[in-house]
């Protein structure tokens, strides 16, 4: 039985890492830096470019293109056509998204931004989510979430299945925004009031916009995020200071680049007519429209409250923003199609070191021209150089890991359940672990690593936490890689049922996997 899973958990990893591009050739010393590039003409889609039509600059400096492949999601490549599914047996959990053994041919994420957006314009943007859903290709695969007061939810994972599809976008129900309004509060007590209240949105936003970066990191190719919101300004103006919160919106596009996830921003405000200067305190209690000579000092853009952050995101990720109309549902069939027809383009870069790298310049500026006239390119705007793990900072941790409302997919997960016969009340558990994106050192003659998993049943006080150290010798690694490293341990069930939380972290990068066992029986 072991054995049988065990060969249905590699071909799950396999199907779900599949892509159709070449595999490279590993280099020493260099990283693979792959972008996925969307070329459209006034046709639409840019087909028929070649390698020699791309140019591919890294800080300003020409590279070599090692790697070009095209995707295009009106055909299935040859790899995954005619392959039999792969299905989970009963009992059996894995974190991977592509549980049908297919690679799609799309993948789109409907983020529902109910934490920034009015109840009336959630109320508009959900009817219009509907008629998308109503008259989608048949051929897209569609996820619907929300991210509100009760963090990120998911309504509905990827499928292309159409009743599921319908059932999710008719369940989407507008709720009142959780953040207080400052009633009552008067001059400076206000304006400091309004400025801590929006500081948590953006830090909500981001920590929302990361957790999806984790929970579609293995979804293969290129990803399309829809975020229908109002968003927040991404300056805001004193009469003694600026409120910037760019960096902050940096970090998440940084997530999503890793991820592969490109933003398309849809306005979820609709139609709202022209308006000369943007209003970056408009939904900040108690503070004051700044002169209009300091805002544009500070670099506020013209247009609709909220625009400049989505054209933050969607220019560093390769996405787009549609705002200023009532076609939503429009809009966000324009952003499924925008990656109809997607060029990869990869170079090979030498890593900063740890001790050279800082944040300024372990981040890479890229630019991609294509030779055809008239052509409009996007792409992901930069990438981490950095051979440095991430600092502790700027990873989740276990504990906030466990509580996340969906699961990480960076590491693939399997896991099996039994009632133990040893221990009455407790459940045997066999967690399998796919090896190929966890971080490898060499050292002497072996190849090492240390991954943390920690056990948590909802509800309980403490979680369990295991570390497995990895030591591969030199001349195994190949064949080690196509077997999952194995943690069991026994979980006590207090009720008759419950839910096992489980996550894996790798301690020198922070990638995560994590999924949801279901316990015990009705």
């Amino acid at each position: 039985m072991r054995q049988w899973a065990s060969l249905l958990f590699l071909a799950g990893m396999v199907a779900a890492a599949q892509q159709t591009l070449p595999a490279p050739t590993f280099r020493a010393g260099t990283k693979l830096v792959q972008v996925d590039v969307v070329v459209r003409d006034k046709n639409g889609p840019a087909a028929g470019l070649t390698k020699q039509d791309f140019t591919l600059l890294d800080n300003g400096k020409p590279q070599e293109i090692a790697v070009f492949s095209v995707r295009s999601s009106s055909f299935k490549s040859a790899e995954t056509s005619g392959r039999p599914a792969v299905s989970l047996p009963p009992g059996a959990v894995s974190n991977r998204l592509n549980r049908d053994g297919e690679v799609p041919a799309t993948t789109t994420v409907i983020l529902v931004d109910q934490k920034n957006t009015q109840r009336t314009d959630q109320a508009y943007a959900i009817q219009r989510i509907v008629k998308f859903i109503e008259k989608r290709r048949k051929r897209d695969r569609i996820g619907i979430y929300t991210f509100g007061r009760d963090g990120m939810q998911s309504v509905q994972e990827l499928t292309d299945d159409p009743d599921l599809l319908r059932r999710a976008a008719n369940s989407l129900k507008p709720q009142a925004q959780s953040y207080a309004d400052g009633a009552g509060m008067t001059g400076r007590a206000a304006e400091e009031f309004g400025i801590q209240a929006l500081t948590q949105r953006v830090t909500d936003t981001k920590h929302a916009l990361e957790a999806i970066a984790r929970h579609f990191a293995s979804a293969p190719g290129r990803k399309n995020l829809i975020w229908v919101t109002a968003s927040f300004p991404l300056i805001i103006v004193l009469p003694d200071r600026v409120v910037d919160f760019t960096p902050d919106m940096e970090e998440a596009a940084r997530a999503l680049n890793n991820a592969n996830l490109a933003l398309y921003a849809v306005d979820a405000r609709g139609l709202i007519g022209a308006l000369s200067t943007a209003i970056p305190t408009a939904d900040t209690p108690g503070t004051k429209q700044p002169p209009l000579i300091q805002m544009m000092r500070a670099g506020v853009p013209a247009g609709p409250s909220g625009i400049d952050t989505m054209n933050k995101l969607a220019g560093l990720t390769g996405g787009d923003v549609y705002f200023n109309t009532n076609g939503i549902e429009d809009s966000i069939q324009t952003a499924v199609e925008d990656a109809e027809l997607t060029y990869t383009v990869g170079f090979y870069s030498a890593p900063e070191s740890k001790e050279n790298a800082s944040k300024d310049r372990d981040v890479h500026k890229l630019k991609v021209k294509v030779a055809r006239a008239g052509a409009s390119v996007r792409y992901r705007e930069n990438y981490s150089a950095s051979i440095a793990p991430a600092d502790a900072t700027d990873r989740p941790t276990l504990d906030q890991l466990l509580r996340d409302s969906l699961d990480a997919t960076q590491l693939g997960l399997f896991a099996e359940t039994a009632p133990d016969q040893a221990h009455p009340g407790s459940y045997h558990v066999r967690l399998s672990v796919d090896l190929h994106n966890l971080k490898l050192d060499r050292q002497d003659a072996s190849w090492v690593g240390a991954l943390d998993v920690s056990f948590f049943v909802e509800g309980s006080k403490a979680a369990r936490t295991i570390t497995e150290r990895i030591q591969i010798p030199e001349d195994q690694l190949a064949a080690s890689l196509e077997k999952p490293i194995v943690v069991e341990t026994s979980i006590a069930l207090e009720a008759p049922t419950g839910v096992l939380r489980i996550v894996a972290q790798d301690q020198a990068t922070g990638a995560a996997g994590s999924l949801r066992v279901p316990l015990g029986s009705k």
